[in-house]
């Protein structure tokens, strides 16, 4: 009686498979990153001729155009060296669309920032949030573009912020710290420059000062004189100032866009594929630049 009444059972819907975990990698992307700098021969040098560059209105383009490509190479499973060759054509017009990139992305934070900065209490950390949310939108906008090859790309916002989110916390070391540690020593830095030439210029223009106020009538050129022995080194000072911040952004920008590289090989290796392979016309060899899809 009992074998006529059992029912056969539905089998148990199949288990759903766990999420898929992401790698574990030897180490970050910023430490792979200053691996490859280290790596390369004479790297203090060509850190050098990158400041020099930054310190030229305009030409400075060329700077975030050669860091650009040579980040690119690191989603193709290149490894080369720091390019010998500064400025290009190339390297400049890329460059220039990542200062498009930033300047759009600096307005938009402005104008946030303006308007949320009037919030009581609050505003001046939102327009700081704003400000570090821009500078690691701007960096991952560059580098989509460069992987891409045009600035449109750079301008998927849909794409970059699913892709963001695969590891947040890589994205923020790559992109903050290196210009947050760097700009803080040059802060201090800078700090000290100018306080001794300021305590300089004061010391030598005091007797100077002395003597003017002795007379009744002081020349137009003892206040031109004690306008030039004050503002002589205090310009030398914020000259040194200028081009040791300039060294210090190509330091941080290397450091940023090479790490850069690593976390799109990493986390967003679909973007090896926004533009077509271009057939090599030269011999390539196991050991040359895997960089393919590159403009001629």
């Amino acid at each position: 009686m009992d074998q006529m009444n059992y029912q056969p059972q539905a089998p148990a819907p199949p288990a759903a498979p766990p999420p898929a975990s992401q790698p574990v990698y030897a180490k970050g992307c910023l430490s792979a990153a200053w691996e490859d700098i280290k790596t390369t021969p004479g790297y203090v040098g060509k850190l050098v001729v990158l400041g020099l560059i930054m310190c030229v209105p305009i030409l400075n383009f060329v700077v975030a155009g050669y860091l650009l490509h040579w980040a690119r190479e690191v989603p193709f499973g290149g490894r080369t060296p720091m390019p010998p060759k500064y400025v290009t054509g190339k390297n400049f017009e890329y460059g220039f669309y990542a200062f498009v990139i930033g300047l759009v992305v600096g307005i938009v934070v402005s104008v946030a920032g303006m308007i949320l900065g009037f919030i009581p209490l609050l505003g001046a950390l939102v327009s700081l949030a704003l400000s570090l949310a821009g500078a690691v939108a701007a960096s991952l906008m560059q580098m989509r573009m460069i992987m891409g090859y045009t600035i449109g790309d750079g301008f998927a916002v849909k794409d970059l912020w699913a892709v963001a989110q695969r590891n947040w916390g890589q994205l923020l070391l790559v992109t903050l710290v290196p210009g947050v540690v760097v700009g803080f020593i040059v802060a201090v830095v800078s700090m000290v420059v100018l306080l001794f030439a300021m305590l300089l210029a004061m010391g030598a223009a005091m007797p100077m000062a002395v003597s003017a106020s002795a007379a009744s009538d002081p020349s137009f050129g003892e206040v031109m004189g004690l306008l030039g022995v004050i503002a002589g080194p205090t310009l030398f000072a914020a000259l040194i100032v200028y081009v040791l911040a300039c060294f210090a952004e190509a330091l941080a920008s290397t450091l940023t866009m090479r790490g850069l590289g690593h976390w799109v090989a990493r986390y967003a290796p679909e973007w090896t594929t926004l533009v077509a392979p271009v057939p090599p016309t030269y011999p390539t060899t196991p050991a040359g630049p895997q960089n393919p899809g590159v403009p001629q």
